[in-house]
């Protein structure tokens, strides 16, 4: 088929270019190499399209051209197609061209199929963390992110012992498992973020935009939470009365106008 030298020598060098995690890599690859052994099979003699193997005599018998045919992507073909595709008439050139553009355009489709399967996973894995893994996994523990703009980006599991974000943009961010310890992130937006499973002992949300942002229960270990808006925001079962009790809960957020209680509905 026409995909075979596409999958077998670009597919998998593209994955390891567009897949920098290891993880994806492998899924993918295995996928891939499936499509490989599938195309083994679809390349031998008993699966071929006409005119992929050895060149067959055009006085061919009938009945054997009939049995052959029927032998060739017989699942892909509609059965209404098949009566006349497979009709006991001697074949003529004009019909053998026929028949092999069928089965051309089968396989084609078929493999398409294939290459679909395994590579719009592996594409909707990469969308989710905004264009690769940006900082995922590194120490950037003490290093000066603020006044900067990282919408979207990917701090994954970093380790950001007192690293400071103060009125950044982090809108989207995701610091899932992330340790957060001694973290500054005063005056930041960190919309939507997600901040599930991390450690934030001693972390700063002083003025902080926290809309929509999902918080893990370490949210009670921070330092400050005042004047931060928390509208919209996701707590774990039980955490937000105690947060409501906190001495710091309150004040109004500069840049939204909010009133820290209210927008955490406390009552």
């Amino acid at each position: 088929a026409n995909l075979r030298p596409f999958v077998i020598n670009y597919v998998p060098n593209c994955i390891i270019v567009l897949h920098p995690n290891p993880s994806i890599q492998e899924t993918t690859m295995r996928g891939v190499s499936l499509v490989i052994a599938v195309l083994a099979v679809i390349g031998s003699e008993a699966f071929a399209p006409i005119g992929t193997t050895k060149k067959r005599s055009s006085r061919t018998d009938t009945s054997s051209s009939s049995m052959e045919l029927s032998m060739l992507w017989k699942h892909w073909i509609p059965e209404e197609s098949k009566v006349d595709f497979l009709r006991d008439e001697a074949p003529n050139d004009s019909n053998r061209e026929i028949q092999h553009q069928m089965l051309q355009t089968a396989s084609n489709f078929f493999l398409a199929s294939l290459l679909t399967i395994v590579l719009v996973p592996a594409t909707s894995v990469l969308a989710v963390s905004g264009g690769g893994l940006d900082y995922a996994g590194l120490d950037i523990s003490g290093q000066d992110f603020s006044n900067g703009n990282y919408k979207g980006k990917d701090f994954t599991q970093v380790i950001a012992k007192g690293t400071n974000f103060a009125k950044s943009n982090l809108q989207g961010c995701r610091f899932y498992k992330s340790y957060l310890v001694n973290v500054d992130f005063s005056g930041s937006d960190i919309t939507g973020a997600s901040l599930e499973g991390t450690s934030m002992d001693g972390a700063s949300l002083k003025d902080t935009v926290a809309k929509g942002t999902y918080f893990s229960k370490s949210i009670l270990d921070t330092e400050t939470v005042e004047n931060a808006d928390f509208t919209d925001a996701q707590f774990p079962p039980k955490v937000q009365p105690i947060l409501c009790e906190r001495e710091d809960m309150k004040g109004t957020n500069p840049t939204t106008g909010a009133d820290t209680r209210e927008s955490a509905m406390c009552l």
